[in-house]
């Protein structure tokens, strides 16, 4: 299977995969949201999810980092699984799930499209996914390379 033919959970190498490799799976968050249910979220973007990049404290405030700070800061990996998986739910769908009205989801799509994000790329599933289920790569500087699951 081609990476165009899946979706990616992306996230930082340096601090979220030791604890996600610990946990053996993905697991859903809410991201705060007190009344929401936890969705684990995957994009179809190739080579990274916008919405995905850290903000900073800066001088000015809060800065969004450029996809090169990230990578040097943190580390970019990805867990990818199959764009066909019927656990999938596709961003108005996964609103729906989550209890998220039209005037938020909306509001959320404008921040998502400021940052370089687009709704018609962002997945969800609502449990978690055991890691065996996924394939695991890290950005070296140019390029996806496969990395083995411990």
């Amino acid at each position: 299977m081609t990476d165009k033919e899946m979706v990616h959970h992306y996230t930082t190498e340096n601090h979220h995969l030791p604890l996600i490799l610990a946990s053996k799976a993905l697991l859903p968050s809410n991201a705060g949201a007190e009344n929401e249910p936890p969705l684990l979220w995957f994009s179809k973007a190739q080579r990274w999810e916008r919405t995905a990049t850290k903000m900073v404290h800066s001088d000015h405030g809060l800065r969004l980092l450029t996809f090169s700070e990230q990578l040097a800061k943190f580390g970019c990996v990805r867990f990818s699984l199959a764009s066909d998986d019927p656990r999938l739910m596709n961003w108005v769908s996964a609103c729906k799930y989550a209890g998220i009205t039209s005037t938020a989801r909306r509001k959320l799509e404008i921040v998502g499209k400021r940052r370089g994000g687009s709704p018609v790329d962002w997945f969800a599933i609502s449990g978690c996914i055991q890691l065996t289920e996924l394939k695991l790569q890290r950005y070296d500087g140019s390029q996806w390379v496969d990395c083995p699951l411990l």
